[in-house]
C-alpha cells in the first residue's frame, strides 16, 4: 500500500477544485439557458414560488459542479497512478503552477483558453446585441438585426484585438513554452528509457 504524500493530496485537490469551478460554469450557464428560454415556452415558470425558482436554478449547478469534479478527480487518478514517470510529470507541473504569480497563472489560463473565451464571448455578444436592439419599438425587424448585428461585430474585433494583444505579450516576456515543457518531458522520458 502507498502512502499518499502531501504534495500529492494538494495537486488531487487542485483537479478537483479546477473540476469544480468548470462544472460551476457550466452549470450557471444552463440555469441562464433555462430562465432565458423556458419563459417563453413555460410562462407559468416565472409565477412560481421563489423556492421553486432557487431549486430549478441551483439544481443545475450543483449537478454539474459535483459531477466534473468527480470526474477530474478520477482522471487525475488515472494519470497520477498510470507509471511512474507520468507521477514525476504531474507533480513536477503541480510545482511549476505554484510557483507562479497570480498574474503569470492569469496570463497563462487565458492563453490556454483563449479560444473558449472568445467563443463564448462572441456567443453573448450575439444575443446581448440582439437583446438591446429588440428594446427598440421604432425600428423594424430589419433594422434591428442589422443594428445587432454592428454591435456584434464591434465586439467581436474588440475580442480579436485582445487576444492579439495576448499574444504579443506571450511573445514579448516568453510565455508560450507549453510545448517546450512536453518536448522536455518527451526527452526525458525517451532518455530514461533509452536502455
Amino acid at each position: 500500500m502507498k502512502l499518499v504524500s502531501k504534495e500529492e493530496l494538494s495537486a488531487q485537490s487542485q483537479a478537483v477544485l479546477t473540476g469544480g469551478f468548470k462544472g460551476l460554469i457550466l452549470g450557471t450557464a444552463v440555469s441562464l439557458g433555462i430562465f432565458a428560454l423556458a419563459p417563453h415556452k413555460y410562462p407559468r415558470l416565472l409565477k412560481m414560488p421563489w423556492s421553486v425558482k432557487t431549486a430549478i436554478f441551483v439544481t443545475p449547478l450543483a449537478f454539474t459542479a459535483s459531477v466534473n469534479a468527480e470526474l477530474c478527480s478520477s482522471e487525475f487518478d488515472n494519470q497520477m497512478y498510470s507509471s511512474e514517470f507520468t507521477q514525476k510529470k504531474i507533480m513536477d507541473e503541480h510545482n511549476r503552477w505554484n510557483s507562479l504569480s497570480f498574474k503569470e497563472k492569469s496570463v497563462e489560463t487565458l492563453s490556454d483558453s483563449k479560444y473558449k473565451i472568445i467563443t463564448g464571448l462572441w456567443a453573448l455578444s450575439m444575443y446581448g446585441s440582439w437583446a438591446y436592439a429588440n428594446r427598440d419599438p421604432l425600428m423594424t425587424k430589419a433594422q434591428k438585426f442589422y443594428q445587432a448585428r454592428m454591435y456584434a461585430q464591434f465586439i467581436t474585433v474588440a475580442l480579436l484585438l485582445g487576444s492579439i494583444g495576448l499574444q504579443v505579450y506571450e511573445e514579448n516576456h516568453n510565455l508560450g513554452k507549453k510545448e517546450s515543457r512536453e518536448d522536455q518531458y518527451l526527452k526525458e522520458f525517451l532518455s530514461e528509457h533509452k536502455n
